[in-house]
């Protein structure tokens, strides 16, 4: 992604060795010895402006990092009904539609209220303990000074470190009260979940399945009108807080999630008829102009105060959007609005797009991408008409990212251009992990 910067990758360029030190609770010849009365008790905890209720644990106490000490944390959990929480847990998660990143955030959440007092390897561990419960591949391990877990994703995630592993990426997360900030020499796998390593679900930042359902605070009318296309639509507060801080992906993923389905439909609804007895080439100018002239100009780190691409409901939230946020929005328009091939364009800071047109001749700037022509559309060089780029950008040629039709499929880059070094993750560990 364009102007997007390394988060602490000069530290884990440090990471030069790595012990593999399996931990298991068969080594433990007796469990340990926990109170588990106030099981039925339950934890009322805060989960984007609603509150939640799950059954409360009775915290262990992990007396160190060492492999023993969590071990016998493992084994304390074991003698408590922790299904009775891990039930809950999916239940809410299912009555919210809740992804896999926000289920990773509701775990962490009830743990961080179970917890608060407690000390960050405690919390650490109780949160793999329930992760590995639900299923996911996430794994523990620990620095010189700090437990953490070791998450794997699907999607590229940006301003994250992360180590690779039996094929995977995965993602560094530590304590959210009390992570210590340590230039990495050493991670050490600790994992007590021996039967479950590598064998569970890797986590998907995408939405897919169901829409979100945590409704909180007020729902922010928005009207749109450029003088010749007209739109109104309402979006929930507590839906674009869900969103607000969420992992960066690749741009393309942004064109084609759907968080709420219904809101979707709403805006396509009401713009549908707007452009119906237009051609493709009229359709598209026209809601270039609509792009370009109701949403104000702002870099994502002057508005947002960090780097940030906006989901599609999201630019019906804020006032401000910048090239990337328009160039998502317009994508997304295009292809579902015409059923048009849309491509994100990407030149050194500034991202546009380009279609490919199939009822209209189209004249200006483009290029050719597997024998096609497309026309570049900049949802950002206000006033320019389909076809006119960026004086600035006329000499370059450009990277482009493939817009898939399905959401879970990857872009490619096109040959044009050789990968600018724009989009790149943070160095990966010097050599793989290997088998934890």
């Amino acid at each position: 992604m364009a102007r997007y910067g390394l988060y602490r990758c000069l530290s884990l360029c440090c990471l030069v060795w790595l012990i593999v030190v399996p931990v298991f609770a068969s080594e433990i010849a007796e469990p340990l010895a926990v109170d588990v009365t106030d099981m039925n008790s339950e934890l009322a905890f805060s989960f984007y402006g609603k509150t939640l209720r799950v059954d409360k644990l009775k915290p262990v106490k992990v007396q160190s990092m060492g492999k023993s000490d969590i071990a016998d944390a493992w084994n304390g959990y074991k003698t408590m009904e922790v299904d009775k929480v891990l039930s809950s847990l999916r239940s809410l998660s299912d009555e919210l539609g809740l992804n896999d990143w926000f289920v990773f955030e509701l775990v962490r959440n009830y743990v961080y209220a179970l917890l608060k007092t407690s000390s960050p390897q405690d919390r650490i561990v109780l949160d793999h303990y329930l992760l590995v419960g639900l299923g996911y591949d996430v794994r523990l391990a620990r620095t010189q000074r700090q437990l953490l877990l070791l998450v794997p994703i699907k999607q590229a995630v940006y301003e994250h470190e992360f180590v690779r592993a039996d094929g995977k990426e995965y993602y560094l997360f530590y304590d959210d009260l009390e992570s210590v900030k340590e230039n990495l020499s050493v991670i050490v796998a600790c994992d007590p979940s021996k039967n479950d390593v590598g064998k569970g679900h890797t986590f998907s930042l995408l939405f897919e399945d169901t829409p979100l359902k945590v409704r909180s605070g007020e729902d922010r009318f928005c009207e749109l009108d450029d003088g010749k296309i007209h739109l109104a639509c309402t979006v929930n507060e507590g839906v674009m807080e869900m969103l607000r801080n969420y992992p960066i992906m690749d741009v393309h993923h942004y064109v084609t999630s759907v968080v709420l389905p219904q809101f979707q439909d709403t805006i396509l609804g009401q713009l549908k008829p707007q452009i119906e007895d237009m051609s493709q080439c009229e359709a598209a100018d026209a809601l270039l102009h609509f792009v370009q002239y109701v949403f104000g100009y702002e870099d994502d780190k002057v508005f947002h105060g960090h780097e940030k691409a906006n989901f599609i409901e999201e630019n019906f939230y804020y006032d401000k959007n910048d090239c990337e946020d328009r160039s998502i929005l317009y994508a997304f328009l295009v292809r579902s609005l015409l059923g048009l091939d849309v491509q994100i364009v990407e030149y050194p800071d500034h991202k546009c797009t380009a279609v490919h047109f199939t009822d209209c001749i189209t004249y200006g700037n483009g290029y050719y991408f597997g024998g096609e022509f497309y026309l570049i559309c900049d949802p950002s060089f206000v006033g320019a008409s389909i076809g006119k780029c960026m004086p600035e950008y006329r000499s370059l040629e450009p990277r482009v990212l493939v817009v898939k039709q399905s959401a879970d499929e990857d872009g490619h880059h096109s040959p044009l251009h050789p990968r600018l070094d724009k989009m790149v993750r943070v160095p990966s560990f010097p050599h793989d992990l290997g088998s934890l």
